[in-house]
């Protein structure tokens, strides 16, 4: 996965496909098919190399699990996105939201051998938000609360300059895992390379593109209630071997390199569903969507991206793209978030009649050309990041979609720099992608003024009022109706097409087991072990 921009308030996670290219390098597995590991050891065919090792400077979704093996954080987000105990054992909230007290669990302590303690959390604050340090993600989901105190040795506050109510959740991401204070110090810009946390795996060696080993930590005895399991991890040691080519990843899993592998392309999740087990970890945010650029000629027009919404037909997207197992989607929010309003769905059914009526009544002309109106054609710019397949492929069957109600439409595919440059500029007209976040104020690096990942470069006073409002107000039911609001304003403006629910497929040995995952969908390895 790609890592994001800096930014003064970064967003939450943007899921992208990775510029590297590796092969299948050893694992440590016997049998046949993948079904055995070697003892209680399992290799992984990882899609995505992770950019670095650091959760306060990665910015790739594909590295949260990763990071979760090794690190722990404050608190653990269930799957269902509840805010339970972690390396916190319980909190309070001050009234007016901007002050979070923490008290921490004791006998904690990082891999090498440094205290777990107030201070320690002070600290990772202190690292996360010195510019030096150029933290991605894991700055942004701090929010408002960039002020940490230690106010015992296992008591913590942290102080907003304004209330900020994703602060719990967001809190519970990878990207604000505790990292050893001794390892800041001594490591200082090389950090990456050795991370040393407090979780259940324990760092043994990282060959960049290639694997990452983690054996298990003897000493954890603090995990959160919530896993389901106490004591050490079950696995001795996990390989993950980096391999972004699908074909080279699925035959690693065939072959036994392999017990576990992730992204399973959707043509192969079909056909292993009875060789293999399989599960759907959904991957909470913004889903698979596109941003429709209201500030370039001709989305600028409503009735342009309106006739875009009502042409594509997203069953037949998903079809082409990855067979069909992605669950179509047409709201921003996932279902499992707050926020979510089953009421907005079905607002811009597949209706190409409908598209051209639009286009129509907004004053366009066709003719065998196609449309135009004031003289001008309406040609279309679709940017896609060229080193994922599903990206282009979902450009692609925009194109067609809207090249069959007579809209031109061109793929431009380009590399991670190029895309995100053309996109932040404004120098296109769609583009594909997906976005990873536990809050609902991930609308809010979308569409308020001045974001950096304001792509469809469009807001308006009202939409940001209420965003504002959104992110500030403590009351679920206030907050809810907030997004409603929010949301309501993004579909009527044609500014966003949601494609699909994003999901990660894994398919793995049927003598593996106790597989999680995490709030937001990060893969959890703690409770995983073979059966004989």
């Amino acid at each position: 996965m790609l890592a994001l921009k800096r930014l003064a308030r970064p967003a939450l996670v943007l899921l992208l496909a990775s510029t590297l290219v590796a092969g299948c390098s050893g694992g440590g597995a016997g049998g046949s098919g993948g079904d055995t590991g070697a003892g209680q050891d399992l290799t992984v065919g990882w899609a995505s190399p992770p950019d670095v090792l650091n959760p306060a400077t990665t910015g790739a979704r594909s590295v949260g699990p990763l990071v979760q093996t090794m690190f722990e954080t404050l608190v653990w987000l269930t799957p269902e996105l509840e805010v339970t105990p972690g390396l916190a054992s319980k909190w309070t909230t001050s009234p007016d939201g901007k002050k979070y007290t923490f008290t921490l669990k004791e006998n904690v302590k990082f891999h090498d051998g440094t205290p777990f303690n107030a201070q320690a959390v002070v600290d990772n604050v202190d690292y996360i938000t010195d510019k030096e340090t150029q933290s991605s993600i894991s700055l942004g989901l701090l929010g408002t609360c960039l002020d940490a105190k230690a106010d015992s040795e296992f008591v913590v506050s942290f102080s907003c300059s304004a209330p900020y109510a994703p602060f719990l959740a967001q809190i519970g991401e990878p990207y604000l895992a505790m990292q050893s204070p001794t390892a800041i110090k001594k490591y200082g810009k090389d950090l990456g390379q050795h991370p040393t946390g407090t979780g259940p795996f324990s760092f043994v060696s990282y060959a960049p593109n290639q694997s990452l080993v983690v054996k298990k930590n003897p000493d954890y005895q603090w995990a959160p209630a919530a896993a389901g399991q106490t004591g050490p991890a079950k696995l001795d040691k996990i390989t993950f071997n980096f391999i972004p080519n699908d074909q080279s990843r699925v035959g690693a899993l065939q072959s036994g390199q392999a017990q576990l592998i992730q992204a399973t392309p959707g043509v192969y999740y079909k056909q292993f569903a009875s060789t293999y087990s399989q599960s759907e970890n959904p991957i909470t945010g913004l889903g698979i969507f596109a941003p429709i650029n209201a500030s370039k000629w001709p989305t600028s027009e409503l009735e342009v991206r309106q006739a875009i919404m009502y042409a594509v037909d997203r069953s037949a997207l998903i079809q082409f793209a990855s067979a069909g197992v992605f669950p179509p989607r047409d709201v921003p929010l996932a279902k499992e978030m707050l926020g979510y309003d089953e009421a907005l769905s079905g607002r811009y059914p597949h209706d190409p009649a409908k598209a051209e009526q639009v286009l129509t009544d907004g004053g366009w002309t066709k003719d065998a050309s196609g449309w135009t109106k004031n003289g001008k054609k309406l040609t279309l710019k679709l940017t896609a990041i060229s080193t994922s397949p599903t990206y282009p492929l979902l450009a692609q069957a925009i194109q067609g979609d809207l090249q069959k109600v007579g809209i031109e439409a061109n793929v431009e595919q380009m590399g991670a720099a190029a895309w995100t440059d053309t996109n932040v500029k404004g120098d296109m007209n769609m583009t594909p992608l997906t976005y990873v976040a536990v809050d609902p104020d991930a609308l809010s690096f979308w569409f308020k003024p001045g974001s950096f990942y304001n792509w469809s470069h469009y807001t308006n006073d009202e939409l940001t009022a209420l965003l504002q409002k959104g992110r500030s107000t403590t009351d679920p039911e206030k907050r809810a109706e907030i997004y409603h609001q929010a949301q309501k304003i993004i579909l009527d403006q044609a500014v966003l097409m949601p494609i699909h629910d994003s999901q990660d497929l894994l398919t793995y040995s049927k003598k593996l087991t106790g597989l999680s995952y995490s709030g937001g969908g990060f893969e959890s390895f703690y409770g995983a072990s073979f059966t004989s």
